[in-house]
């Protein structure tokens, strides 16, 4: 399996995107969207600006289909954790030789002839009505992100610490995290490839025209849409503990209100209720994860 899948230049200087997807191993719908956008592209002949990298994330989990193979590959992207992989001259784990990897190819990436530059981190979740951005809170309003009309997560990087996007937000990307619905759904496929679409727009690499020849994809979020906030802050983030025996309670999907004091979720000390009125986000139901779910209000 290639790290790469695709890199096509455009036959003017403009952006660069780099889309990245399967950072977890069982969220592949990201891998296909990418993969369909940029073959869509070449084999059109479709005339664009700049320069399209699509990228695996975590080569090994993807082939198990499986979130993780030792850690999470989306919370270890600390400068000081990046240091101890890259001094260590024993045992490697094998994320730890999938960060080695990427760093190398983040280092080739151009720095000339590119404006502007953005990372797209391609993800999906556990629970359905997963299509969100999340997005460092200094970039909330950046004309790209509200382009696709979701709902932006402005501050989850506060309680998601060493994600991908953090990492490359501070060496000068526009990044982002793109979650385009359940795992392994046609939607969250559909949604990734509009999301895609209406990025390249947005960003400036493909013109109006083009746009409109591919009207159904931004139609088809732009439906999507209409009954989803469009901006919110987390209020509340359940945490897991290593041995907790967290079990959500079934038919909760994201941004579903709650009532504080609602029953939520069973860990090994008992009930969990909400501790505050407002939307689920983000309910585990996957047996991988350190989150158990969070409370977010509009704002």
């Amino acid at each position: 399996m290639d790290r790469i899948i695709e890199d096509i230049e455009g036959s003017e200087d403009g952006p660069l995107v780099v889309l990245v997807s399967g950072v977890h191993g069982n969220e592949k719908s990201g891998v296909e969207a990418a993969k369909d956008v940029v073959n869509t592209i070449a084999l059109d002949s479709i005339p664009f600006r700049g320069r399209i990298i699509a990228i695996r994330g975590n080569l090994q989990a993807l082939a198990k289909n499986k979130r993780f193979i030792r850690y999470d590959l989306n919370r270890c992207w600390h400068e000081n954790a990046i240091v101890d992989i890259l001094s260590n001259k024993g045992h490697l784990e094998a994320e730890d030789l999938e960060v080695r990897e990427l760093l190398d190819f983040f280092n080739t990436l151009p720095t000339d002839n590119h404006s502007p530059k953005l990372l797209v981190d391609l993800h999906s979740t556990s629970s359905e009505k997963g299509d969100f951005i999340v997005i460092p809170e200094d970039e909330s309003q950046n004309p790209i992100v509200q382009t696709l009309k979701l709902p932006v997560i402005i501050d989850l990087n506060k309680h998601l610490e060493g994600t991908l996007l953090q990492y490359m937000h501070h060496h000068g990307f526009i990044s982002f995290a793109f979650e385009g619905g359940a795992v392994g759904t046609d939607e969250a496929h559909s949604l990734h490839i509009s999301g895609i679409w209406e990025l390249l727009h947005a960003s400036g690499m493909i013109s109006s025209a083009i746009r409109e020849q591919y009207s159904q994809y931004s139609q088809y979020i732009k439906d999507h849409h209409l009954k989803l906030p469009r901006r919110v802050s987390v209020v509340y983030h359940h945490k897991l503990e290593t041995a907790s025996s967290f079990r959500m309670r079934p038919g909760y999907h994201n941004f579903m209100h709650v009532k504080k004091g609602e029953l939520l979720a069973h860990d090994t000390s008992g009930e969990i209720r909400s501790a505050h009125d407002g939307m689920i986000f983000m309910p585990l139901y996957q047996p991988e994860g350190d989150d158990g779910f969070f409370i977010v209000k509009e704002v």
